[in-house]
């Protein structure tokens, strides 16, 4: 028997691996034997495509091997994709057996199976392993397949039993930019947005054993960079520093990128992540506490700042998540929210539209309490009570305003300082920026030097509206700077800089308000060149 397990990801990048579906292969290698791709016994082959590629190519790639049986993993974003493939395959292949497994499967089956209209044979819901070797255990000796399969959940001992498909091969980890690594299931939390809200509340843990030898075979494949899929890496605070220290040891080269709660951050956490270089990821979705309390979560404002606290006096890299259009939340929170969240000096904030996926607690309570959202994938929220569409409409152009200004701008070394002058705060700030882009025809370049450029031009109004221009001087010099020394770090690209004061006065001095620096710094023009270097980057004379 051949089977194809086949893998659409959203975009090309270093996180579009097919874990999942690699997941299910070794299980079903470890069960039935067969290599991968021995043409004569037991064969599981991995197809991957991506979304922006015709589902006819991927239906062609897979044609190609002549399967008895083809597997799809199923996501929000690639669901009507693989529906589409799966089709093409069936007019293709008529006796092929089409099956699919993953979160859409699990949460919204309607439409998916041959007596809905779909074009699988079988749907495997919940987790996929051992699910998929039942499936094939029964056709491989003759008894008749069930339509629907519910995978149980494993126990700790059954995923000790898993194989790796890193460790076997499954996964040849040279062929990837990057790398996914999963250290548990389940989530303790029931954040009511989220698909873990109905799934298992107990954590269980794959054994540290296994872990360590993947972070050794991280650690000799020269991969650049690992993704942490736990939802919150340090649920297990002893645990997680025990994990820290492996990879320290084992694998401290790839760029490490967590998942945590900021709330169950520690010091001894933080200078780990440090030493490793790691970026986290936060979700701090509104900074409300009403607002969260009404998704299921907790939020102690200060708590949450003096955790965040570790991670600067750390020195860690980290993110933050705000989500807009929620049940109970306004514009006027959503504006708050962003205040809160740049006042704590993320290294970026991603800003999403609510999604109101099937599966989740909020999604059966979408109807009770006055959600309109789309009924297509990413199931976006239109309006809710107090979120009027409009609203929505403006959240997301806030939102937009905030990612090419403070993201793709790289503005958190200097946002805060050059707003101190102008009284403003952040939300009004980005608004400003927002209309300023729809003047320009909502035009964004993509490199970042026209990218600062806009940054410059939004900056001469505001400062020339507040009868400021005496301080742009020191501000073109501080935007100037941080971007070239962005550029080099990230692009390896050198730039020169025509300074108004001197570069040791205006970076070393120690002086972070601008009207100060104006004050008491004598100009002094002159030219300095920003460029890459073994440390990093270096500012010297041209």
């Amino acid at each position: 028997m051949t089977i194809v397990l086949a893998a659409i990801h959203l975009e090309p990048g270093a996180e579009s691996v097919p874990l999942g579906a690699a997941c299910v292969a070794s299980a079903l290698k470890k069960a039935f034997g067969g290599n991968g791709d021995d043409p004569g016994g037991f064969s599981v082959i991995l197809e991957e495509s991506i979304l922006s590629e015709a589902p006819g190519a991927l239906a062609e790639k897979i044609i190609r091997h002549k399967p008895d049986a083809v597997g799809f993993s199923l996501y929000l974003w690639n669901r009507s994709s693989a529906v589409k493939t799966a089709s093409l395959i069936r007019a293709s292949l008529r006796d092929v057996f089409l099956f699919a497994g993953g979160p859409e499967v699990t949460a919204l089956p309607g439409g998916l199976s041959a007596a809905g209209g779909g074009p699988f044979d079988c749907l495997v819901q919940g987790e996929g392993e051992n699910a998929a070797v039942r499936l094939f255990g029964d056709t491989l000796s003759g008894t008749a397949y069930e339509p629907l399969i519910r995978g149980e959940t494993l126990g700790p001992e059954e995923l000790g039993a898993l194989p790796s498909p890193w460790l076997d091969r499954t996964l040849d980890i040279s062929r990837y930019t990057g790398a996914l690594w999963e250290l548990a299931r389940g989530c303790p939390y029931g954040c009511t947005y989220c698909y873990e809200s109905k799934g298992e509340k107990a954590v269980r843990y794959f054994p540290e054993e296994r872990l360590r030898e993947e972070l050794r075979l991280f650690g000799r494949s020269g991969v650049p960079s690992v993704f942490v899929l736990d939802p919150t890496f340090n649920t297990d605070k002893k645990r997680a520093v025990r994990l820290l220290d492996a990879i320290l040891k084992e694998a401290p080269a790839p760029h490490w990128h967590f998942e945590v709660r900021a709330e169950l951050l520690t010091r001894e956490q933080a200078q780990r992540f440090a030493a490793l270089g790691a970026s986290l990821q936060i979700g701090l979705q509104s900074a409300d506490p009403r607002v969260c309390a009404g998704l299921g979560r907790s939020l102690n404002r200060d708590v949450f700042q003096s955790r965040i606290g570790l991670l600067h006096e750390a020195g860690v890299s980290f993110g933050l998540d705000l989500i807009y259009g929620l049940p109970g939340d306004t514009l006027a929170g959503y504006r708050k929210s962003i205040d809160f969240a740049l006042s704590l000096y993320p290294d970026n904030l991603d800003m999403f539209r609510l999604s109101v996926l099937p599966g989740t607690v909020l999604r059966d309570q979408a109807a009770g309490a006055g959600l309109v959202f789309s009924a297509e994938a990413p199931y976006g929220v239109i309006s809710a009570p107090g979120f009027p569409a409009p609203d929505v409409a403006r959240a997301e152009a806030l939102s937009r305003a905030a990612d090419i200004f403070y993201n793709r701008g790289r503005a958190v070394a200097w946002f805060n300082q050059v707003l101190y002058p102008l009284g403003m705060k952040p939300s009004r700030f980005l608004e400003g920026f927002s209309g300023f882009l729809e003047a320009r025809n909502g035009e964004v370049p993509n490199d970042s030097i026209a990218v600062e450029k806009l940054q410059l031009a939004y900056l001469d109004d505001l400062y020339g509206r507040a009868k400021k221009p005496y301080l742009l001087p020191a501000v073109w010099d501080i935007v100037r700077f941080n971007g070239a020394w962005g550029r080099a770090l990230a692009e390896g690209i050198t730039t020169q800089i025509d300074f108004n004061y001197d570069p040791e006065e205006l970076l070393e001095g120690g002086i972070l308000d601008i009207e100060e620096l104006a004050e008491f710094c004598r100009p002094c023009p002159g030219k300095k060149l920003v460029r890459p270097c073994s440390g990093g980057a270096e500012l010297l004379d041209p």
